[in-house]
């Protein structure tokens, strides 16, 4: 079988021709598989993106539904409030230090029965005589504490 380089010789090539060609084709294979990997690394960058896209959609509704919700909560508190103050405004305060109108200087000065007439005193004569069941009694003393035993 004859050899290669024998009929390069015979037709004239030189081997630098040949080595150039030989480089060349191993630049062109070179260069289709660097495309051929491009093109599977972007179909693959491509589902990435797609897949990145569902979660990001995902998250904004979760987020529009978390937004919902607080809104819902914030309306809620604001209507909680109000008909606590509505309750707190029918119901005095249990305390008389919890009622401003009491703590209030220039209405506590003012007097409380002002349209009702006062209890009526007991008669003079009911006084004197309880002084005198006192006077009869000798030197008991006024408070049981005193009294000896």
């Amino acid at each position: 079988m004859p050899r290669l380089d024998a009929l390069d010789e015979e037709f004239g090539e030189d081997a630098d021709a040949v080595l150039h060609a030989r480089r060349r084709r191993i630049g062109e294979r070179l260069l289709m598989l660097a495309i051929v990997t491009l093109g599977l690394g972007a179909i693959a960058a491509q589902e990435e993106i797609e897949r990145l896209r569902g979660e990001l959609d995902a998250l904004k509704n979760d987020v529009k539904e978390l937004t919902e919700a607080q809104h819902q909560a914030a309306h809620t508190i604001a209507a909680m409030k109000a008909a606590e103050e509505d309750l707190r405004r029918d119901v005095p305060p249990p305390y008389w230090y919890s009622n401003p109108a009491t703590l209030d200087l220039a209405i506590a000065n003012q007097p409380q029965w002002a349209g009702v007439a006062p209890p009526p005193r007991r008669p003079a004569t009911a006084r004197s005589e309880s002084r005198g069941l006192r006077k009869r009694e000798g030197a008991a003393p006024a408070s049981p504490a005193a009294s000896p035993q």
